[in-house]
Protein backbone atom coordinates (compact mmCIF):
# COMPACT_ATOMS: atom_id res chain seq x y z
CA UNK A 1 0.00 0.00 0.00
CA UNK A 2 1.06 3.54 -0.54
CA UNK A 3 1.87 4.87 3.05
CA UNK A 4 3.77 1.42 3.46
CA UNK A 5 5.67 1.81 0.62
CA UNK A 6 6.68 5.31 1.41
CA UNK A 7 6.98 6.41 5.44
CA UNK A 8 8.43 9.57 4.87
CA UNK A 9 6.59 12.63 5.81
CA UNK A 10 6.78 14.90 2.72
CA UNK A 11 4.92 18.26 2.70
CA UNK A 12 1.57 17.85 1.25
CA UNK A 13 2.27 19.72 -2.26
CA UNK A 14 5.23 17.49 -2.72
CA UNK A 15 3.00 14.60 -2.60
CA UNK A 16 0.22 15.94 -5.03
CA UNK A 17 3.71 17.24 -7.25
CA UNK A 18 4.72 13.03 -7.76
CA UNK A 19 1.54 11.96 -8.26
CA UNK A 20 0.93 14.61 -10.74
CA UNK A 21 4.35 13.18 -12.49
CA UNK A 22 3.03 10.26 -12.61
CA UNK A 23 -0.27 9.91 -13.73
CA UNK A 24 0.20 12.22 -16.22
CA UNK A 25 2.65 10.69 -17.64
CA UNK A 26 0.73 7.67 -17.72
CA UNK A 27 -1.84 9.67 -19.48
CA UNK A 28 0.31 10.30 -22.62
CA UNK A 29 -0.12 6.53 -23.41
CA UNK A 30 -3.80 6.03 -22.79
CA UNK A 31 -5.33 8.86 -23.62
CA UNK A 32 -6.18 7.68 -27.45
CA UNK A 33 -8.37 5.04 -25.90
CA UNK A 34 -9.74 7.95 -23.81
CA UNK A 35 -10.68 9.74 -27.33
CA UNK A 36 -12.30 6.56 -28.44
CA UNK A 37 -14.11 5.73 -24.89
CA UNK A 38 -15.50 8.98 -25.12
CA UNK A 39 -16.98 8.61 -28.54
CA UNK A 40 -17.87 5.16 -27.97
CA UNK A 41 -19.93 6.33 -25.01
CA UNK A 42 -21.93 9.21 -27.15
CA UNK A 43 -23.04 6.94 -29.61
CA UNK A 44 -26.44 5.95 -30.22
CA UNK A 45 -27.58 8.33 -27.31
CA UNK A 46 -30.71 7.04 -26.05
CA UNK A 47 -31.49 4.69 -28.81
CA UNK A 48 -32.78 1.35 -28.08
CA UNK A 49 -30.47 -1.04 -28.48
CA UNK A 50 -32.31 -2.81 -31.83
CA UNK A 51 -32.28 0.82 -33.36
CA UNK A 52 -31.70 0.09 -37.18
CA UNK A 53 -29.64 3.18 -37.77
CA UNK A 54 -26.56 2.78 -38.70
CA UNK A 55 -23.81 3.48 -36.42
CA UNK A 56 -20.06 4.61 -37.61
CA UNK A 57 -18.20 3.15 -34.55
CA UNK A 58 -18.54 -1.06 -34.83
CA UNK A 59 -16.22 -1.40 -31.84
CA UNK A 60 -13.84 0.10 -30.11
CA UNK A 61 -10.91 -0.73 -32.43
CA UNK A 62 -12.91 0.00 -35.21
CA UNK A 63 -13.64 3.45 -33.53
CA UNK A 64 -9.44 3.90 -33.21
CA UNK A 65 -9.04 3.04 -36.86
CA UNK A 66 -11.58 5.57 -38.01
CA UNK A 67 -10.16 8.46 -35.86
CA UNK A 68 -6.61 7.81 -36.66
CA UNK A 69 -7.56 7.45 -40.42
CA UNK A 70 -9.52 10.78 -40.83
CA UNK A 71 -8.46 12.56 -37.94
CA UNK A 72 -5.07 11.95 -37.48
CA UNK A 73 -2.59 11.97 -34.65
CA UNK A 74 -4.26 15.26 -33.93
CA UNK A 75 -7.81 13.23 -33.83
CA UNK A 76 -6.74 10.41 -31.79
CA UNK A 77 -4.85 12.61 -29.34
CA UNK A 78 -7.54 15.35 -29.18
CA UNK A 79 -7.45 17.46 -25.22
CA UNK A 80 -3.92 16.01 -24.61
CA UNK A 81 -3.21 18.80 -22.87
CA UNK A 82 -5.87 19.57 -21.41
CA UNK A 83 -5.79 15.80 -19.95
CA UNK A 84 -2.55 16.18 -18.82
CA UNK A 85 -3.64 19.27 -17.00
CA UNK A 86 -6.20 17.35 -15.87
CA UNK A 87 -4.48 14.17 -14.11
CA UNK A 88 -2.37 16.88 -12.24
CA UNK A 89 -5.40 18.60 -10.78
CA UNK A 90 -7.27 15.31 -10.51
CA UNK A 91 -5.36 12.22 -9.66
CA UNK A 92 -2.57 14.51 -7.96
CA UNK A 93 -4.76 15.57 -5.34
CA UNK A 94 -6.84 12.14 -5.23
CA UNK A 95 -3.37 10.49 -5.03
CA UNK A 96 -1.42 12.83 -3.38
CA UNK A 97 -4.25 13.29 -0.38
CA UNK A 98 -4.20 9.28 -0.31
CA UNK A 99 -1.42 8.74 2.28
CA UNK A 100 -2.28 11.56 4.68
CA UNK A 101 -5.84 10.54 4.56
CA UNK A 102 -5.49 7.27 5.26
CA UNK A 103 -3.76 8.58 8.55
CA UNK A 104 -6.72 10.36 9.62
CA UNK A 105 -9.01 6.77 8.83
CA UNK A 106 -6.53 5.45 10.79
CA UNK A 107 -5.61 2.77 7.92
CA UNK A 108 -3.16 -0.07 9.43
CA UNK A 109 -4.31 0.56 12.91
CA UNK A 110 -3.04 -2.59 15.71
CA UNK A 111 -5.85 -5.08 16.23
CA UNK A 112 -7.79 -3.98 12.69
CA UNK A 113 -8.94 -7.20 10.63
CA UNK A 114 -8.20 -7.30 6.83
CA UNK A 115 -12.52 -6.27 6.32
CA UNK A 116 -11.58 -3.18 8.59
CA UNK A 117 -8.74 -1.81 6.90
CA UNK A 118 -10.18 -2.69 3.68
CA UNK A 119 -13.13 -0.78 4.42
CA UNK A 120 -10.96 2.34 5.84
CA UNK A 121 -9.01 2.35 2.80
CA UNK A 122 -12.67 2.36 0.57
CA UNK A 123 -13.36 5.23 2.99
CA UNK A 124 -10.25 7.17 2.46
CA UNK A 125 -10.16 6.90 -1.55
CA UNK A 126 -13.68 7.43 -1.92
CA UNK A 127 -12.70 10.96 0.51
CA UNK A 128 -9.86 11.76 -1.77
CA UNK A 129 -11.94 10.62 -5.07
CA UNK A 130 -14.75 13.36 -3.69
CA UNK A 131 -12.17 16.04 -3.42
CA UNK A 132 -10.27 15.09 -6.90
CA UNK A 133 -13.37 14.96 -8.82
CA UNK A 134 -14.82 18.16 -7.42
CA UNK A 135 -10.61 20.13 -8.27
CA UNK A 136 -10.61 18.58 -11.63
CA UNK A 137 -14.02 18.99 -12.96
CA UNK A 138 -13.90 22.19 -14.60
CA UNK A 139 -10.59 20.36 -16.79
CA UNK A 140 -13.11 17.34 -18.00
CA UNK A 141 -15.35 19.02 -19.08
CA UNK A 142 -13.48 21.13 -21.49
CA UNK A 143 -11.48 17.68 -22.71
CA UNK A 144 -14.94 15.76 -22.95
CA UNK A 145 -16.11 18.76 -25.04
CA UNK A 146 -12.65 18.37 -27.36
CA UNK A 147 -12.71 14.77 -27.44
CA UNK A 148 -16.36 14.22 -28.88
CA UNK A 149 -15.86 17.11 -31.37
CA UNK A 150 -15.69 15.17 -34.94
CA UNK A 151 -17.57 12.63 -33.13
CA UNK A 152 -19.90 11.33 -35.90
CA UNK A 153 -21.93 9.33 -33.22
CA UNK A 154 -22.81 12.38 -31.39
CA UNK A 155 -25.80 13.93 -31.30
CA UNK A 156 -24.53 16.99 -30.59
CA UNK A 157 -20.46 18.61 -30.45
CA UNK A 158 -19.25 21.89 -30.03
CA UNK A 159 -16.82 23.44 -32.30
CA UNK A 160 -14.07 24.75 -30.26
CA UNK A 161 -10.21 25.26 -32.08
CA UNK A 162 -8.83 24.08 -28.99
CA UNK A 163 -8.10 24.33 -25.28
CA UNK A 164 -8.07 27.88 -25.02
CA UNK A 165 -10.67 29.03 -27.64
CA UNK A 166 -12.85 26.34 -25.34
CA UNK A 167 -12.11 28.30 -22.46
CA UNK A 168 -13.26 31.44 -23.62
CA UNK A 169 -16.46 30.33 -25.54
CA UNK A 170 -17.23 28.64 -21.97
CA UNK A 171 -16.75 31.61 -20.11
CA UNK A 172 -19.03 34.03 -23.24
CA UNK A 173 -21.46 31.77 -23.38
CA UNK A 174 -22.13 30.19 -19.73
CA UNK A 175 -20.10 32.00 -17.25
CA UNK A 176 -17.83 30.78 -14.52
CA UNK A 177 -20.41 28.39 -13.07
CA UNK A 178 -20.03 27.18 -16.74
CA UNK A 179 -17.01 25.44 -15.68
CA UNK A 180 -18.66 23.55 -13.27
CA UNK A 181 -21.76 22.27 -15.32
CA UNK A 182 -21.69 18.38 -14.96
CA UNK A 183 -20.07 18.68 -11.40
CA UNK A 184 -22.66 16.66 -10.12
CA UNK A 185 -21.90 13.94 -12.07
CA UNK A 186 -18.11 14.27 -12.16
CA UNK A 187 -17.85 13.61 -8.33
CA UNK A 188 -19.60 10.09 -7.90
CA UNK A 189 -17.27 9.03 -10.89
CA UNK A 190 -14.46 10.15 -9.13
CA UNK A 191 -15.61 8.87 -6.05
CA UNK A 192 -16.43 5.58 -7.09
CA UNK A 193 -13.51 5.21 -8.84
CA UNK A 194 -10.91 6.05 -6.73
CA UNK A 195 -12.42 4.17 -3.47
CA UNK A 196 -12.54 0.70 -5.77
CA UNK A 197 -9.09 1.56 -7.56
CA UNK A 198 -7.17 2.40 -4.54
CA UNK A 199 -8.92 -0.24 -2.21
CA UNK A 200 -7.85 -2.90 -4.53
CA UNK A 201 -4.55 -2.17 -5.48
CA UNK A 202 -3.70 -2.08 -1.62
CA UNK A 203 -5.75 -5.40 -0.53
CA UNK A 204 -4.01 -7.10 -3.92
CA UNK A 205 -0.52 -5.59 -3.13
CA UNK A 206 -0.60 -6.81 0.58
CA UNK A 207 -1.82 -10.50 -0.59
CA UNK A 208 0.64 -10.88 -3.60
CA UNK A 209 3.21 -10.05 -0.81
CA UNK A 210 1.90 -12.14 1.73
CA UNK A 211 2.73 -14.93 -0.88
CA UNK A 212 6.27 -14.39 0.43
CA UNK A 213 7.38 -14.55 -3.40
CA UNK A 214 7.49 -10.64 -3.64
CA UNK A 215 8.69 -7.68 -1.65
CA UNK A 216 6.80 -4.22 -1.47
CA UNK A 217 9.07 -2.46 -3.66
CA UNK A 218 9.02 -5.13 -6.55
CA UNK A 219 7.92 -3.63 -9.83
CA UNK A 220 6.43 -7.00 -10.20
CA UNK A 221 4.28 -6.35 -7.14
CA UNK A 222 2.93 -3.27 -8.42
CA UNK A 223 2.09 -4.80 -11.73
CA UNK A 224 0.08 -7.65 -10.63
CA UNK A 225 -1.27 -5.74 -8.34
CA UNK A 226 -2.49 -2.39 -10.68
CA UNK A 227 -3.40 -4.95 -13.24
CA UNK A 228 -6.09 -6.40 -11.19
CA UNK A 229 -6.90 -2.87 -9.68
CA UNK A 230 -7.99 -1.58 -13.16
CA UNK A 231 -10.26 -4.56 -14.01
CA UNK A 232 -12.16 -3.61 -10.79
CA UNK A 233 -12.29 -0.01 -11.05
CA UNK A 234 -13.18 -0.05 -14.93
CA UNK A 235 -16.18 -2.41 -13.91
CA UNK A 236 -17.14 -0.49 -11.05
CA UNK A 237 -16.74 3.12 -12.79
CA UNK A 238 -18.13 2.80 -16.20
CA UNK A 239 -21.71 3.25 -15.47
CA UNK A 240 -20.83 6.68 -13.75
CA UNK A 241 -17.97 7.74 -16.84
CA UNK A 242 -21.10 7.40 -18.86
CA UNK A 243 -23.27 9.31 -17.38
CA UNK A 244 -20.33 11.87 -16.79
CA UNK A 245 -19.41 12.17 -20.46
CA UNK A 246 -23.19 12.28 -21.29
CA UNK A 247 -23.66 15.52 -18.98
CA UNK A 248 -20.68 17.43 -19.79
CA UNK A 249 -21.59 16.90 -23.33
CA UNK A 250 -24.62 17.24 -24.07
CA UNK A 251 -26.14 20.93 -25.69
CA UNK A 252 -26.71 23.76 -23.11
CA UNK A 253 -29.60 25.57 -22.75
CA UNK A 254 -33.43 24.29 -23.88
CA UNK A 255 -32.51 21.73 -26.28
CA UNK A 256 -30.38 19.78 -22.97
CA UNK A 257 -31.16 16.40 -23.02
CA UNK A 258 -30.86 15.86 -19.27
CA UNK A 259 -31.85 17.97 -16.49
CA UNK A 260 -29.39 20.18 -14.78
CA UNK A 261 -28.33 20.51 -11.46
CA UNK A 262 -28.11 17.84 -8.24
CA UNK A 263 -30.83 15.47 -10.32
CA UNK A 264 -29.04 15.65 -13.11
CA UNK A 265 -27.20 11.88 -13.35
CA UNK A 266 -30.40 10.65 -11.53
CA UNK A 267 -32.13 11.81 -14.84
CA UNK A 268 -29.17 10.65 -16.99
CA UNK A 269 -28.82 7.26 -15.57
CA UNK A 270 -32.90 6.87 -15.68
CA UNK A 271 -33.14 7.55 -19.40
CA UNK A 272 -30.08 5.24 -20.65
CA UNK A 273 -31.62 2.59 -18.62
CA UNK A 274 -35.23 3.16 -20.18
CA UNK A 275 -33.88 3.78 -23.91
CA UNK A 276 -30.90 1.24 -24.20
CA UNK A 277 -30.85 -0.67 -21.20
CA UNK A 278 -28.44 -1.83 -18.32
CA UNK A 279 -25.94 -2.46 -20.91
CA UNK A 280 -26.56 1.21 -22.56
CA UNK A 281 -24.17 1.73 -18.77
CA UNK A 282 -21.18 -0.30 -20.04
CA UNK A 283 -21.12 1.47 -23.48
CA UNK A 284 -17.35 1.95 -24.04
CA UNK A 285 -16.30 -0.90 -22.10
CA UNK A 286 -13.48 -1.97 -23.92
CA UNK A 287 -12.39 1.25 -24.75
CA UNK A 288 -12.62 2.12 -21.33
CA UNK A 289 -10.70 -1.21 -19.87
CA UNK A 290 -7.62 -0.73 -22.92
CA UNK A 291 -7.63 2.90 -21.38
CA UNK A 292 -7.76 2.75 -17.46
CA UNK A 293 -6.33 -0.65 -17.26
CA UNK A 294 -2.87 0.69 -18.99
CA UNK A 295 -3.25 3.62 -17.43
CA UNK A 296 -3.90 2.40 -13.67
CA UNK A 297 -1.06 0.25 -14.45
CA UNK A 298 1.56 3.00 -15.50
CA UNK A 299 0.11 5.43 -12.72
CA UNK A 300 0.96 2.97 -9.55
CA UNK A 301 4.46 1.82 -11.06
CA UNK A 302 5.28 5.29 -12.09
CA UNK A 303 4.10 6.77 -9.01
CA UNK A 304 6.03 3.90 -6.60
CA UNK A 305 9.16 4.61 -8.56
CA UNK A 306 9.13 8.22 -8.73
CA UNK A 307 8.76 8.11 -4.56
CA UNK A 308 11.25 5.67 -4.05
CA UNK A 309 13.83 7.84 -6.09
CA UNK A 310 12.10 10.75 -3.92
CA UNK A 311 13.03 8.70 -0.57
CA UNK A 312 16.73 8.29 -1.79
CA UNK A 313 16.94 12.02 -2.64
CA UNK A 314 15.38 12.54 1.11
CA UNK A 315 12.28 14.37 -0.02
Amino acid sequence: MAQETSPRQRPLLLEIALAGMATSGACVFSNPMEVVKTRMQMQGELEARSASAPKPYRNALHCFYRVAKEEGLRGIQAGLSVGIVYQIAMNGTRLGLFKPVCSVYGVGAAGDSEATRFLKTLGAGATTGAIGGFVGSPIFLVKARLQNQGNKAAKFSYGYSGPIDAVKQIFKQEGPKGFFRGVEGAVPRVVVGSASQLSSYATCKRAVVATGLFKEEDVSTHFASSLVAGLIVTTAMNPFDVVSTRLYSQEVGKKSIYRSGIMGPVDCFGKILKTEGFFGLYKGWTAHYLRLGPHTVLTFMLWEQIKAFADEKGL
